[in-house]
């Protein structure tokens, strides 16, 4: 079962107490480098610290859920017991009145509808029984309970402070560890393979998907218009600190959602696996419609494109590192060089 769950031996897992060591240098590193844009804009206060505490516990929280230990436990003790359902919950709003009471921000309309993100697709996900090889309608329900609200912005008021410069950030760490502990552990969807373990063959699928994909981009891109070359080029740093905010903020969430959950469950309904991957990048594609100043349907076909490659990646490895390095080379990529 332990095996079936991480999508590799146990013998090749890295042991819980080195993970969690090096879970530790990498949240005091990304702690070091968030200090040293913020010192010279915020003063060393109590809001900072409630944001960084906030900050740090749901990037624990999205860390610790990606070893197969962890998700073992899940699997173990969030079918049997209400209360620990409950507690985990809790370790997702916590954090939430930490940052509100230590930022003056609190908010009623904010709590309510952040405690109705976290619950409704926690009640949805709990009606299911069915075994973890079929999809129901329940399903489509949390993901898109879990999807549109973070789509359409509509948490973005929940953390105000400051000036809601890190609202997409814990959205972000908060919808991927809920919807992780909903569908590995609550629903015990198999093969999601949100694992944080770097193989060879992660990076050899995610190079080869890159470089089959880059060329075909750029061009769709400039032919269209969608892209140009950046005035100036980001520097070997900049790259570096945007490489790491991407993979974790944008390419982790974003192929669990589309990879790892959506396309996963619609390969269980649909016999071809080419359709369950073309249906998947289309939603993919959907999903960046709204990301500009309007509708864009360069940026809907890029994205759908990019999506494929994506999808490719996951059905090869059936993990989501290999997508994500590749979605956080195409970022990087567009960001670094292109405007």
């Amino acid at each position: 079962m332990e095996e079936a769950i991480q999508g590799f031996p146990p013998s090749k897992q890295i042991r819980l107490q080195y993970y969690l060591a090096a879970s530790i240098a990498f949240i005091c590193l990304a702690n070091l480098i968030l200090l040293g844009f913020a010192r010279e804009k915020f003063p060393l206060e109590t809001s900072l610290l409630a944001a960084f505490l906030c900050l740090d516990s749901y990037l624990a929280l999205f860390i610790l859920l990606g070893h197969g230990s962890v998700q073992l436990f899940l699997q173990q003790h969030a079918r049997r017991h209400n209360r620990f359902v409950l507690l985990f919950l809790l370790a997702l709003f916590i954090p939430y009145l930490v940052y509100a009471f230590g930022t003056r921000s609190f908010s009623s309309l904010s709590t309510l509808k952040l405690l109705l993100y976290i619950a409704l697709p926690t009640f949805v996900c709990s009606t299911t029984r069915t075994p973890s090889g079929y999809s129901k309608w329940q399903d489509a329900a949390a993901v898109l309970l879990l999807w549109l609200p973070i789509d359409f912005r509509l948490l973005r008021d929940v953390w105000p402070w400051p000036h809601g410069l890190m609202a997409y950030s814990l959205n972000s760490l908060a919808a991927t560890s809920l919807g992780v502990f909903l569908f590995v552990g609550v629903r015990n969807l198999d093969q999601v393979g949100y694992q944080f373990h770097f193989s060879l063959e992660d990076w050899g699928v995610a190079l080869r998907n890159f470089l089959l994909f880059a060329p075909l981009a750029i061009i769709i891109g400039f032919v269209t218009g969608f892209i140009s070359i950046a005035e100036r080029f980001a520097t070997p740093w900049e790259l570096a600190v945007s490489a790491i905010g991407i993979f974790v903020l944008i390419a982790i969430p974003e192929e669990l959602l589309f990879r790892g959950i959506i396309q996963n469950l619609m390969s269980r309904v649909i016999p071809s696996s080419f359709w369950s991957l073309l249906l998947s990048s289309l939603l993919f594609g959907a999903s960046h419609l709204n990301n500009g100043p309007g509708l864009d349907w360069r940026y809907f076909l890029l994205a759908t494109i990019a999506g494929l490659f994506y999808g490719d990646a996951y059905r090869m490895t059936r993990k989501l590192i290999s997508p994500a390095i590749l979605h956080a080379l195409v970022d990087v990529t567009w960001r670094g060089f292109f405007r």
